[in-house]
């Protein structure tokens, strides 16, 4: 099994790893612009990819089931839920500041329109 990508969560980087490895969390998402400016490399369907802790520390592994691009405006209860976040609301609050700050910093308006890369991941 060959690692293809590292990932580590922004925000609450352990909690979110826990919730991995505990399978409350499933999937996770990610600016499309990031990846349109050469500034990452998107993962595929059936990579390999390694969940983090903050400092750095591999948690487990993960495979890439399934990945959508989705308007931030589009995201759906179920996904919110599958990310970890306990509602859409919950995560409207923390995604929108989170991604707001993220496309400021890569010189983009950050609107309902802005292209999210979601992934959905099972730990092997």
């Amino acid at each position: 099994m060959e690692i293809k990508h590292k990932i580590q969560f922004g925000g609450n980087t352990d909690e979110l790893a826990g919730k991995v490895l505990s399978g409350e969390k499933i999937a996770t998402s990610s600016l499309y612009a990031y990846y349109r400016m050469n500034l990452k490399e998107m993962s595929k369907v059936g990579d390999y990819v390694s969940i983090l802790d903050s400092s750095g520390n591999e948690e487990c592994v993960v495979r890439i089931e399934r990945m959508e691009i989705v308007q931030f405006q589009n995201i759906t209860e179920a996904f919110a839920i599958e990310e970890g976040d306990s509602s859409l609301c919950n995560w409207l609050t923390i995604h929108t500041e989170y991604y707001s700050t993220q496309s400021e910093k890569l010189g983009e308006k950050f609107t309902g329109e802005t292209e999210l890369v979601c992934e959905w991941f099972r730990v092997v």
